[in-house]
C-alpha cells in the first residue's frame, strides 16, 4: 500500500488512510503530489527500458523537471493549462490528468 500509485480519488483516500493508521504523517495532497511524481518517473522508466532519465519537482506541485542521464534538464512538465497545481487538476480529474502527463512524456522522449 506504501507504494501504490493512485490513479483515481477513492485510491487516493484508500492510501491516506492506510498512511495515518500506520503512523505516516500525510494529506491527500500529498498522496496526490508523491502519486504524481512516482507515476511520472515510473512512465520514462517504462518508455526508457531502464531508469535512465531523473523526474523531480522543479516547483512543488507545479512543475516537474525531467533530467537526463548525466544531469542535464530535457524539459519540464506541467499540469493542464486551466489548473496551477496537479493536485488541482488531479482533483477536478485524475484521468486526464494522467492522459496530459502521458502525452508530455512522450513529447520529450521523442525530442531528445
Amino acid at each position: 500500500m506504501y507504494n501504490m500509485i493512485p490513479d483515481t480519488l477513492q485510491e487516493v483516500q484508500t492510501k491516506l488512510s492506510w498512511l495515518l493508521a500506520n503512523g505516516y504523517s500525510a494529506t491527500q495532497e500529498s498522496v496526490i503530489t508523491d502519486g504524481i511524481l512516482a507515476g511520472t518517473d515510473l512512465m520514462f522508466e517504462d518508455a526508457l527500458e531502464g531508469p535512465y532519465w531523473t523526474v523531480l519537482w522543479q516547483e512543488e506541485n507545479k512543475t516537474l523537471l525531467v533530467r537526463g542521464a548525466l544531469g542535464e534538464n530535457l524539459g519540464a512538465i506541467s499540469p493542464r493549462t486551466t489548473f496551477n497545481t496537479f493536485s488541482e487538476d488531479f482533483i477536478q480529474n485524475p484521468a486526464s490528468t494522467w492522459l496530459n502527463i502521458s502525452t508530455q512524456v512522450e513529447k520529450l522522449i521523442k525530442a531528445n
